[in-house]
Parts: structure tokens; sequence; C-alpha cells
């Protein structure tokens, strides 16, 4: 029989060419710009909820401490120095004090409910009623209230300084995702809807508050 005549074939180096390469560093890509901003917007309805839950609690401490003191809530305090101009409108201290809240190291963060969007400072509150400020009594703080009120669409409405009159008991509130933002910083704010963070979007507030019969509502 003639011989077969072998024909040996040189085995294929290991590793990628530069192209194969190139393509999977580009497969890669695309996923990665297809996958992080779902996870950034997981990350942050996560965030969103727990400033929900956060501010679900601090109503029912309201609550039980104006049940405990014939009605009335907490003053509220507002700083004009320098080194407090970040904490207005934090939560009381009376809810710190009494153990409605856990207690924080004091000042501006006298209660341990630190806003999950600006860990600087306290969730805000605000309510109708009395008021200090740097420090000292002084009239009763007035909260804007929108004319739709509990509906909250306009940005028409008035400053509420007496509690036994005014539309709202009390608001506490998150300043957002983006905390320096002209919704999160407007006049209107935290009871105008038009403030309000709402899904999808990356600015406004997001609030608790209830009428004056004591139902309460919260932000989208």
């Amino acid at each position: 029989m003639a011989a077969t005549k072998m024909i040996r074939r040189r085995p294929r180096a290991g590793g990628l060419t530069l192209i194969e390469l190139l393509l999977v560093m580009t497969v890669v890509a695309l996923l990665a710009a297809m996958t992080l901003p779902s996870l950034g917007l997981a990350r942050e309805r996560a965030r969103v909820a727990r400033v929900h839950t956060e501010l679900h609690g601090i109503e029912v401490a309201l609550e039980v401490y104006s049940h405990d003191h014939e009605g009335r809530y907490p003053p509220v305090r507002v700083d004009c120095n320098a080194d407090m101009r970040e904490h207005w409108c934090p939560l009381p201290v009376e809810l710190a004090q009494g153990n409605y809240l856990p207690k924080g190291p004091g000042g501006g963060l006298a209660a341990a409910m630190i806003d999950e969007f600006n860990r600087g400072a306290t969730y805000k509150y605000a309510a109708p009623g009395p008021c200090f400020l740097n420090g000292s009594r002084s009239d009763n703080y007035e909260i804007w209230v929108p004319n739709d009120f509990p509906h909250c669409e306009t940005t028409e409405g008035d400053y509420w300084g007496d509690p036994q009159r005014a539309p709202v008991r009390w608001a506490v509130w998150s300043l957002g995702p983006q905390p320096k933002s002209a919704k999160s910083q407007s006049p209107y704010s935290p009871l105008s809807g038009q403030t309000w963070y709402r899904r999808g979007r990356d600015t406004g507030v997001l609030v608790r508050f209830a009428d004056r019969s004591g139902t309460s509502y919260k932000s989208p």
C-alpha cells in the first residue's frame, strides 16, 4: 500500500487576537452602559423607600408626643448663626429628650434621624405654632400651605401660624436626592406638589404631613 502522507497542523497559540479582544471589550462596555443606569435607579428607589419609612416613624413619634402633651406639637427651631444654617427646621429636641426618637450628638443633630440624602443634617420639621429663633422664643412659625391643600398641586397659597386655625398640623421631609436643587430649596416647599420628588425625576423633597383632622399624607 502507498504510504499516506501525514499533514501536521501547527496548534493555534493560546489567547485572543487583538480583534477578538476589542470585540469582547465592546460587548462588556455595552452591557455596562445598559446595566449601570438601572442599578443606579434601583439604588435610588431603595433610598427613597427608606426615607418614607423613617418619615413615618417620625410621624408616630410626633403623634405620641402630642398625645402626651395635650394635643400640642414641639416648637420649630430656626437658627441664622453661621455654624447652624444647615440645621434650619431640624427635628425637635423635645422628641429626643423625651425618648420619642433616638438621641443624636446634640446641636442641630439632637435626634439621631439623619436625612438619607443630606447626611449632615436631620430630616426637616415644621408646624404652625411656637418657634425658637437663634435659641430665643420668637413669634409663631408660619408654614406655607397651598390653597388646594391637601391635594397640593398649586403654588397659590398663604402662610399659617395659628395651630388652631391652620389647615396643616405638621410636616416632616427630606430634601431629596439633590438637597441644593431649586425645588428642594423652594419657598413653597415642602407642601406644594410642584416641589416634590417624583419617580423618574431627580430633584425635589419627600414629605409626610397631616391635616387638621389628623389624616396623614405623603408625597409619591
